[in-house]
This record gives structure tokens, C-alpha cells and sequence, in this order.
């Protein structure tokens, strides 16, 4: 019976969605009559699929994140896209690809991809990106994954580098941390 009023609540949303109406009346047949509806609010129903949304990006960033962590202590491989050895953004294109989003090949290309987002705003799922070997330079050499974030805004990454596949916090690592540049959000709600 719980399908079946989730399928009556999957098609009423489409129905208000695709017809865009203010309020949509509907009544059963039924022996109980306490299982009659009122007329629906397609104002609540708006802020339920927003929620729904909300709960599907997290539930694709927790995967994506689980996910991710079954390579730690996989090899750095210049230009390396598969599960032999990875890049910095060989390793975000094919974590993501696995989920169905695109990433860009080279870490600056992603940084191109993504939203902005402000340090006091970043959580999981969101990448970080960093300046390459020479911190003089203000290109960005370096990509990684936001696993998690502390209550004092420390955050724990996973990325690929020289010494391979690895998670740690930012502000244990001050090679990273001097040179982060900017966060970027890949999953929208």
C-alpha cells in the first residue's frame, strides 16, 4: 500500500510540474474514507521535491566519498585515469564518472567546471583546488575531494599524490594548505 501512495505522490508532482497549476484536487475511490485528500498545495509539494532533491546530492556525494576511499593506497600515475594508478583529476574524473558526472580531464579545467563556494560554506562532495609545485605560480596544479568538515572548518580531503592515493585533514598537510586557492561544488541540490 506504501508504494502505491508513493507512486500517487511521484505522479502528482509531475502533474503539478508539468502543467504548472496552483492546486490540484484528487479523490479515490475507496472504502475508508479517511484516505480521501484534500486538495494538495503544490506549494508544499515544490518544497518536498526540493528536499527530495537535497536528500538524493547527499546520498550521491556519501557514495561518491565511499566510494573514493576503496583506492586509497592506489599508486600516482602522471595522466592516470583507472584503477592502476591515478592523477589528482584523473582520480576526480573517474570517481565522478562513476556516478554519472562529467568532469573536465586536467584539475584547471575543473576548477572552470564547478560554483564557486566560500570556505564558510563548503562541505562534502565539494572539490578544492590548489597551485602546483611552483606556489608562485597562480595556476592551479592540484584538485581534491572534501570527504569531510570539522566543526572549526578543518577539512579532510582525498587525492592523489606523489606519494599515492591518500585522505587527510588540510591542516595537518601545510604543503596544501599554503597552497589552496579556491572550492568549487560539482552536485547541486
Amino acid at each position: 500500500m506504501r508504494f502505491f501512495w508513493c507512486l500517487i505522490f511521484v505522479f502528482i508532482q509531475f502533474a503539478a510540474h508539468s502543467q504548472r497549476i496552483d492546486t490540484l484536487s484528487i479523490s479515490f475511490v475507496m472504502s475508508d474514507p479517511s484516505m480521501l485528500q484534500a486538495p494538495i498545495d503544490t506549494t508544499q509539494v515544490k518544497n518536498d521535491t526540493l528536499l527530495l532533491r537535497a536528500f538524493r546530492t547527499q546520498m550521491a556525494i556519501d557514495s561518491i566519498i565511499e566510494y573514493s576511499k576503496r583506492f586509497i593506497g592506489t599508486p600516482y600515475r602522471y595522466g592516470g585515469r583507472t584503477e592502476k594508478g591515478f592523477d589528482c583529476s584523473g582520480f576526480m574524473q573517474y570517481v565522478f564518472g562513476q556516478y554519472g558526472f562529467e568532469l573536465p580531464m586536467s584539475s584547471s579545467s575543473q576548477f572552470n567546471h564547478g560554483t564557486p563556494v566560500q570556505m564558510d560554506s563548503i562541505r562534502k562532495g565539494d572539490l578544492i583546488f590548489f597551485k602546483g609545485r611552483n606556489i608562485k605560480n597562480s595556476n592551479i596544479g592540484h584538485v581534491a575531494l572534501v570527504v569531510d568538515v570539522s566543526d572549526k572548518n578543518d577539512v579532510q580531503i582525498i587525492h592523489s599524490t606523489r606519494h599515492g592515493l591518500r585522505i587527510h585533514w588540510l591542516s595537518e598537510e601545510p604543503y596544501f594548505t599554503r597552497r589552496l586557492v579556491a572550492y568549487r561544488r560539482i552536485l547541486k541540490d
